[in-house]
């Protein structure tokens, strides 16, 4: 990348965390009238909507509809939306918040992982200390006390971790996919995809969906939650995909908490302890020591 490009693509991660975390609060909204797998299959679907017509309207050349698109395609909308998304709130469900969120957090260091088994990218001094300073601040900003290993959790803890090992891999194997292929037809594909895989698991639920109470703070909080937490997000995870090593990509995503952390003090009246500041420091230190140069 170029500097000029570098920045553009760190402001474009930046931004996704910031979605991300202010799609937290609106997903409660959601979610406290109808079942999460549910609501994410429909985000889906309606993204990948929003997403068409979007495509259509630039008059985006498609990509040749043979074996070497999708094939891929499937697979990384199976393993960053259908899996990524879907086993992660069945586990959620089977295991402690604090748990999962910790356990999510795994998924910048198993990105690293792989990406260095399959020689991607190298591991150096600067982001080996970078990844484990953001992980520490990570970990420390939760009530790590409050983590449980047991029986009662091991289902859900599992099935948390499989989803964050989903998206690294996700991370991982979509950079080649994604630097060959339109961004914009590719992310379409992907959430159609994982609506019709996440579809046949939902097949039984929708007629609950006639029970849902529709008032505007839901349809705020939905229209939010597809546009700008679905359909933003993913295109410009992609976008940057294609553009920055899939380490750095996901190294941002330790951002996450010190996003909610704010919008929290900011729109909910929390309180930002000294351990928060302290954390969020760490984290960001550790991001820049992890993106600088050698």
């Amino acid at each position: 990348m170029t500097k000029t490009k570098a920045s553009t693509v760190f402001t474009a991660l930046i931004f996704i965390q910031v979605l991300f975390g202010v799609n937290f609060p609106a997903s409660k909204v959601i979610v406290g009238q109808m079942d999460p797998i549910l609501w994410s299959n429909i985000r889906f679907f309606l993204a990948g909507i929003g997403m068409l017509f979007f495509t259509l309207l630039l008059k985006r050349e498609h990509p040749k509809l043979d074996r070497e698109f999708l094939i891929p395609v499937t697979v990384l909308s199976i393993l960053g939306m259908a899996l990524g998304q879907g086993v992660f709130l069945v586990g959620l469900r089977h295991t402690t918040s604090i748990n999962s969120a910790i356990l999510i957090t795994c998924i910048p260091i198993l990105t690293l992982l792989i990406v260095v088994i399959r020689g991607q990218e190298e591991l150096n001094f600067n982001k080996l200390v970078g990844f484990a300073m953001s992980f520490m601040g990570v970990v420390l900003m939760r009530d790590i006390a409050s983590f449980k290993v047991g029986n009662e959790t091991l289902i859900g803890d599992l099935l948390v971790f499989f989803a964050a090992f989903c998206f690294a891999m996700y991370l991982s194997f979509g950079k080649k996919f994604f630097m060959k292929y339109d961004n914009m037809w590719s992310t379409t594909w992907m959430f159609f995809i994982s609506s019709i895989a996440m579809g046949v698991i939902n097949i039984g639920k929708f007629s609950s969906l006639s029970e849902v109470s529709v008032d505007n703070l839901f349809l705020y909080c939905a229209s939010f939650s597809i546009l700008g937490a679905t359909l933003l997000t993913y295109f410009l995870n992609n976008w940057a995909l294609k553009r920055a090593p899939s380490g750095n990509v996901a190294i941002f995503i330790y951002l996450q908490p010190i996003v909610a952390g704010f919008i929290g003090y900011f729109f909910l009246s929390e309180h930002i302890s000294i351990r928060t500041l302290v954390c969020s420091g760490l984290i960001l230190i550790g991001l820049l020591f992890s993106i600088s140069k050698k």
